[in-house]
């Protein structure tokens, strides 16, 4: 679990920094400026990983791997259990980032759905099925 959980939160970490930092010019978020020119998209890009990453290798791993552990007893209803509480998780930032808690809201997602496809696939090949060469 705590290996697909770290593949999980590198992987959102990537993709959801590639996503904020193409939505919005680091100014515009922070301070809204609408100055453009101040920046790069590489700078925008390194800037907003060091907020990325913080929040999810400090804040989300720690969080959905207590969700996994709230929810590994159910075993029909952990989506249902897993998804509201990511979901829950993800708005919480809401009192301190204000109304960059949407970015947080779309890791959370993203986080999940990462999770969620590494943990089908591995499912898939390791469920005991043989593939016969013909």
């Amino acid at each position: 679990m705590l290996k697909r959980k770290i593949v999980t939160a590198i992987l959102t970490f990537i993709i959801s920094t590639l996503i904020i930092s193409s939505l919005s010019p680091v100014e515009v978020l922070l301070n809204g400026s609408q100055n453009y020119e101040t920046s790069t998209f590489f700078q925008d890009i390194i800037l907003i990983s060091v907020y990325v990453g913080v929040g999810i290798f400090f804040f989300g791993l720690p969080v959905s791997i207590l969700i996994e552990l709230i929810t590994q007893k159910p075993k029909e209803a952990r989506f249902a259990l897993s998804f509201p509480l990511h979901i829950l998780f993800g708005i919480i930032p809401v009192f301190v980032l204000g109304f960059l808690a949407i970015f947080s809201l779309l890791v959370s997602m993203v986080f999940l759905l990462i999770d969620e496809l590494i943990r089908f696939f591995t499912k898939e090949k390791n469920s005991g099925y043989k593939y016969v060469k013909t």
